[in-house]
Formats: structure tokens, C-alpha cells, sequence
């Protein structure tokens, strides 16, 4: 699924999108913060990046792609030279031939998993200095259905990463906070 050179997506030799797409490339431009006025002028080097798609597609790559078990959607992680290890995280909807981005570009953002049916998927974002939660949502919607560890809500005592462990059922899933196992539903 993942092409050769980590650019496009590819299934039976067609490609259904690559990482230079016109939604993708406009999201760096425009929502990343990688190209705004202080950061071009600090970064002389992003200004290509910013402004032209061959230099973007060249510094452009993905990170990983989950494909989910119906095969009608597929989620991906984008890390670029310009600013690694940040990297965003994305959705892309088959029947509606549509890529949505999900989060900031930053440290710790990674598509994760989709739900057994593919219902819903989980993925590590809403990072801060490090600290990172999980975020599931609805697939087709992409409404939030549940939130866990996001650290703008974390006290002192709760200032740790989980890990993802398992999807137990389409509306429950199991992680892992410290050495404590946990379930949470939605």
C-alpha cells in the first residue's frame, strides 16, 4: 500500500493519493505554522519548501499508513525534513476521495489503529512538550468519541504517556498508563 519511495499511496499499481496532494501541500502552507512570514525569514531554506511542490515532495514522506479492515479509508502519519521528528496525522476516505488532516505539525502526533470493523480509529495527538494523548473518533464522521490523557486536562500526578495496547470491541479499547492496564468505552 505504502509506495516504494514513501510518497504515494498505492493499491494494484494505481495511486490513490501521494504526500504532494493539493490538500496536504496547502495544510503545510497555510495551517503547519512551518511557513509563516517569521519562520520563512528565520529559515530561508523553507521558503522553496513552502512555495514549491517539487522541493515539498522531495522533503515530504509517510510515516506510516493503517489501512482499515473494510479498506475504504486509510490513516497515515507525514513527517517532512523540516522540523523532524514533528509530524501530523491524517485520514484519507476512499469513497469520498478526501484527506483530512487531524492534528498540529508536532512531536509525538501518530496514526495509530482502527477499531476491529473499522468503525472507529485511535491516534496519538494533542501532544504537548512531549506528552501525548489518544484521540478515537468515528470514522465516518470523525466526530470525537472519547479522549484519553490529553495533557492540557492532566494534573502533576498524571504527567505520563500511555500506550495503546488493543482494540476489545468496536467501542472499547485497552491501554496502558504506567504499568496499569486499563479499558475505557464510548
Amino acid at each position: 500500500m505504502l509506495g516504494e519511495d514513501k510518497k504515494s499511496i498505492v493499491e494494484a499499481g494505481t495511486v490513490l493519493f501521494s504526500v504532494d496532494r493539493e490538500e496536504i501541500f496547502t495544510w503545510f502552507r497555510t495551517s503547519s505554522q512551518l511557513c509563516d512570514e517569521a519562520n520563512i525569514s528565520t529559515a530561508p531554506d523553507r521558503q522553496s519548501f513552502c512555495t514549491n511542490k517539487d522541493t515539498f515532495k522531495a522533503q515530504t514522506r509517510f510515516a506510516n499508513v493503517v489501512v482499515s479492515p473494510d479498506n475504504q479509508h486509510i490513516g497515515f502519519t507525514i513527517e517532512s525534513d523540516t522540523l523532524t521528528p514533528d509530524k501530523v496525522v491524517g485520514v484519507f476516505s476512499r469513497k469520498q476521495n478526501l484527506v483530512t488532516l487531524l492534528t498540529n505539525y508536532y512531536l509525538g502526533n501518530e496514526f495509530i489503529s482502527f477499531s476491529p470493523t473499522g468503525t472507529h480509529f485511535i491516534y496519538q495527538g494533542a501532544c504537548f512538550e512531549g506528552l501525548c494523548g489518544f484521540l478515537v473518533k468515528e470514522t465516518q464522521s470523525l466526530t470525537t468519541k472519547t479522549t484519553i490523557n490529553i495533557p492540557e486536562f492532566l494534573d502533576g500526578a498524571r504527567a505520563q504517556n500511555v500506550t495503546f495496547v488493543r482494540w476489545v470491541s468496536d467501542n472499547q479499547l485497552e491501554y496502558k498508563e504506567g504499568e496499569e492496564v486499563k479499558q475505557i468505552s464510548f
